[in-house]
């Protein structure tokens, strides 16, 4: 059974417990009433253990009819729609819930929370922060809202408001989580960047760079306004920062110093052979080649893997050097060009998802700096 349908029978339970318990809180009902509510939802579980949920909803929609005063059927019902992706409905059974004036107080955080969930499973975030903000006018301690708020600010690109978010979440947990706050100062410094203020691109790079040394993309940030600038020193100096903190996304810099044709000439060329001769580094090599490929041809290629002497040492290095230098009318070539436009560059430490281009976030489990250049492909 899979992860869904264990999901909705343990509801379903939640919901029979419920069931069963409140005669013991409530005025006493007919038996048989509550054998008419008790027997649908049995039949739903066991539709759900032999995997039929549609089926198992209809049993649900029943319990609803026969209870429609009870909150709790209504709230797993709706968790039934929003799992099978019937978004709308799940939406008017949280919105029907919070406009009945019988709602218990108790259940409109959950109310609240879940018609947040509905709107942000369905892609209308505006909608989804409107009702957690509504949770946390509630509970302004939630930290489930205050997180699922956090990744949609991040979602939307509002760096700013998502800094706010994440202080707030800190002082919660009673935690500081500065490596995250550092991955946000970079992306409000490359916006900056690409905006064209400068003094804010290099104050918020600044900040990151304060808080993780590590951070990769402000150094890349540093380094494109120093180059932008001429400032060649501060460049050289940024070059070697990143290689020197974030080795793994170091060759990720050698497209920026390509682009900028004096520089490479006279100082990065000098910088990349310097870097090759200090020890083996495949990614580093077959990053450089490719990139002079794209910019210079494959023949110039050619000649960089002739002059620097590189072997490669394992699978997915020896596609890719052939996806590079090999011949595009040998079959072999033709087939490593085709792997190199769909193959997964990148893996998450934390939950172990590949992507073919590199993010700062994981796109999975949303932690910053988790994702690294792969080392070798499953055959």
């Amino acid at each position: 059974m899979n992860t869904l349908l264990l999901a909705i029978t343990a509801i379903a339970l939640v919901v029979l417990v419920a069931l069963v318990l409140r005669p013991l809180q409530e005025q006493e009902q007919p038996k048989q009433e509550e054998d008419e509510r008790i027997s649908p939802l049995l039949r739903g579980i066991n539709y759900l253990l032999s995997d039929e949920p549609d089926r198992a909803l209809q049993e649900m929609v029943q319990v609803a009819r026969l209870r429609s005063e009870a909150a709790d059927v209504y709230m797993a019902l709706g968790e039934m729609f929003r799992s099978k992706g019937e978004i709308g409905r799940a939406v008017r059974i949280h919105q029907n819930l919070l406009a009945r004036p019988d709602l218990p107080q108790s259940m409109h955080l959950q109310a609240h929370l879940a018609l947040a969930l509905d709107f942000q499973t369905g892609g209308l975030l505006d909608r989804a922060l409107m009702q957690y903000q509504k949770a946390l006018d509630i509970r302004s301690d939630h930290a489930g809202a205050l997180e699922a708020s956090l990744r949609i600010r991040e979602q939307s690109k509002e760096w700013l408001l998502a800094e706010e978010l994440l202080s707030r979440l800190e002082r919660v947990r009673n935690e500081s989580d500065s490596s995250h706050r550092a991955y946000l100062f970079s992306e409000m410094a490359s916006q900056s960047c690409s905006d064209g203020d400068r003094d804010s691109a290099a104050e918020y790079a600044a900040r990151a760079l304060e808080l993780d040394p590590a951070c990769a993309p402000a150094h890349m940030v540093e380094i494109e306004l120093a180059l932008q600038a001429g400032e060649v020193e501060v460049a050289e100096a940024g070059v070697r920062a990143l290689k020197a903190h974030s080795h793994e996304h170091f060759p990720l810099v050698i497209s920026l110093l390509v682009q900028y044709k004096d520089f490479y000439a006279k100082h990065g060329l000098a910088l990349l052979y310097e870097f090759c001769q200090q020890g083996r580094d495949a990614e580093l090599v077959l990053a450089w080649l490719e990139v002079v490929a794209t910019a210079h041809g494959r023949q110039e290629a050619v000649n960089l893997c002739s002059e620097l002497g590189f072997v490669p040492g394992t699978l997915r290095e020896s596609l890719r050097l052939q996806a590079v230098i090999g011949d595009e009318s040998d079959p072999h070539t033709k087939f490593s060009m085709q792997w190199r436009t769909t193959a997964k560059n990148y893996i998450c430490e934390q939950c172990g998802v590949e992507v073919v281009v590199v993010r700062w976030q994981c796109p999975q489990c949303h932690t910053w700096g988790t994702l690294h250049p792969k080392q070798e492909e499953k055959v």
